[in-house]
């Protein structure tokens, strides 16, 4: 497998998911990808930039996949996509199994961001480190040029172009005394939130989660006696755009949603559509137990 031109300056390691919905993250996975990649940070998001897909204290990056791999979709080692050593299946693009669909944007997973050469096998998170380990919104493939024309060039040399969106502090390593009842009240989030984030973790509430294992978290919400002058947003509710922030969906998404009478409840406060923090909660809940049988 000949090397894309960027390979040896990959300075990325991503893991990916595919979602029975693409882009609605508690939607059943369909799939695990690895990729290796080059990015470059373009800049970093403030509370006047949210918009689906990007929070507050995010950083956006682009750049160019410059290998990939399927990985099995569960695992007993839950590093086992920082292993140095990879059985790689493309160069430069998304790879295809017969099993697995392809990966589409949104899509969303994690991020080793630093020195490649840290890496070992079998895979662990480097310490000490020099790198970042951190959550990751992939919201676009392909782009500037497409897939055709000069793009049809350009993929075979570079690699398959991205847009995405590093989030910091989205991804908790797992400490001992650690349960998903200890981690929901300390990020000030639910088990049920938890759950939809990482629908591998079973077991009780109360059960101790394996040390050294990570998971995602969800963006901390403001504390309630938090400064809201800078907001038009009710303390308790979300907005169509907060809430697409939150779910991880376009805004397009949501509205559709309404239509169809699918989605949280909302309440209607003249010409505003509104919705509670606890009929999203409750949604969330009932979805994950419909995507478990």
């Amino acid at each position: 497998m000949p090397p894309s031109a960027l390979q040896p300056y990959a300075n990325a390691r991503l893991l990916l998911f595919s979602n029975a919905l693409p882009g609605v993250l508690d939607s059943t996975r369909t799939g695990r990808f690895l990729f290796e990649g080059f990015l470059k940070r373009l800049r970093g998001i403030s509370s006047k930039e949210n918009a689906p897909g990007l929070d507050t204290g995010d950083f956006t990056y682009e750049g160019y996949l410059t290998r990939g791999a399927v990985l099995p979709l569960t695992s007993s080692q839950p590093w086992d996509w920082l292993a140095a050593a990879i059985s790689w299946s493309t160069t430069g693009i998304r790879p295809v199994s017969g099993t697995t669909p392809s990966l589409l944007a949104p899509c969303f997973g994690a991020v080793w961001l630093g020195p490649l050469s840290e890496l070992r096998s079998p895979g662990r998170l480097p310490t000490p480190s020099r790198g970042q380990l951190a959550a990751f919104s992939l919201t676009e493939f392909g782009g500037l040029y497409g897939a055709g024309g000069i793009g049809s060039l350009t993929q075979p040399l570079l690699g398959e172009r991205i847009q995405a969106a590093l989030k910091p502090n989205r991804v908790v390593v797992v400490a001992s005394g650690d349960s998903l009842n200890v981690l929901a009240e300390r990020h000030l989030t639910t088990v049920t939130t938890l759950r939809g984030l990482n629908p591998t973790i079973t077991g009780r509430p109360s059960d101790p989660l394996p040390v050294g294992s990570w998971l995602f978290i969800p963006r901390r919400r403001a504390a309630a006696n938090a400064d809201t002058s800078t907001t038009s947003l009710p303390a308790g509710f979300y907005t169509p755009e907060t809430l697409a922030t939150y779910l991880g969906v376009s805004l397009s998404t949501i509205y559709s949603w309404n239509s169809s009478g699918y989605g949280p409840p909302f309440v209607k406060l003249g010409n505003l559509v509104r919705y509670t923090f606890e009929d999203v909660e409750l949604w969330l809940a009932r979805q994950l137990e419909l995507s478990r049988g």
